[in-house]
């Protein structure tokens, strides 16, 4: 089982780009294996518990002792944008897996409805009843309730000078001029990972699983292509990571910017000889409107 783990958290790592350390577990009533954030500082990050029985799998994010920024931090995100907050509640829903949110060590009786005031310890676990025997088979079921539930928790991370080698993963519009300790354009992991947690981590055009066709090295490893390019997204574009973002193997990732703009998943599909796929990504034109 501890190889299991050590693999589901090095794919985490892969999906999300965030480095990832292991570590024992023993707060807020939970003990065992788990990992927490490498960039940020001891006792300021996140954690995330995985457990497994034979039957089901599910991973809880907390925030660590000395977290309190982050805490607020989400707190104030799911206050200040409702509908954000709403539409990552209901997408977890569609994914087959119960969602468990406590704020202030009470669990909340409707999740789609962040409560306000001030946070000081939050929990978000996502349970799935996923029968699994073999250690491939755990690892996924691993990954399905790992991924929404951190998803949902890196919303509350501040870029601040306690963080400053943390990618800034508070909700940004893809392109984003951002300052860390130089100027560059931020890709949101929060959008990668929501992208691949709804949609998986096989390529949406040709099927290629890295983990499959590479083995463990490579499990987890996926490209997300951007549908409008970031270098044509204006001030404040929103990305909408379900209908803007697709994950693309790198093969396929390269023929779509072999045009501009770029070919639609679908049409390299259509390359490729293989069937249209249902359901069909929304249409470019949805998009841009």
């Amino acid at each position: 089982m501890k190889h299991t783990f050590e693999a589901a958290l090095a794919q985490l790592g892969s999906v999300t780009t965030l480095a990832l350390e292991p570590c024992t577990i023993s707060q807020a009533g939970i003990a065992g294996t788990g990992a927490r954030l490498a960039a940020a500082e001891a006792g300021r990050g996140l954690v995330i518990a995985l457990s497994r029985t034979m039957t089901s799998a599910a991973a809880t994010v907390m925030p660590e002792e000395f977290a309190g920024s982050l805490v607020r931090q989400l707190g104030r995100w799911a206050q200040d944008n409702p509908d954000a907050w709403l539409g990552a509640i209901e997408e977890i829903s569609t994914q087959d897996v119960t969602l468990t949110i406590t704020v202030n060590h009470e669990i909340l009786d409707d999740p789609r409805e962040p409560p306000g005031g001030l946070w000081r310890a939050f929990g978000i676990e996502c349970w799935a009843r996923i029968p699994a025997r073999t250690p491939e088979e755990i690892t996924r079921s691993l990954i399905t309730v790992a991924s929404p539930a951190l998803a949902l928790a890196l919303n509350g991370f501040l870029e601040d000078d306690e963080v400053t080698e943390l990618p800034s993963v508070e909700p940004l519009p893809e392109g984003a001029l951002t300052t860390v300790k130089v100027n560059r354009y931020e890709r949101n992991p929060v959008n990668r990972l929501r992208c691949i947690s709804h949609y998986g981590v096989e390529c949406w055009a040709c099927g290629l699983n890295f983990g499959e066709l590479y083995g463990p090295p490579a499990a987890g490893y996926i490209e997300v292509h951007h549908r409008i390019p970031v270098s044509t997204m204006g001030d404040g574009y929103l990305v909408d990571p379900i209908r803007d973002l697709v994950p693309l193997c790198s093969n396929c990732h390269s023929a779509a910017h072999r045009r501009n703009p770029p070919y639609e998943p679908s049409e390299i599909r259509e390359l490729l000889g293989l069937p249209p796929k249902s359901p069909p990504l929304p249409a470019i034109e949805d998009l841009k409107g």
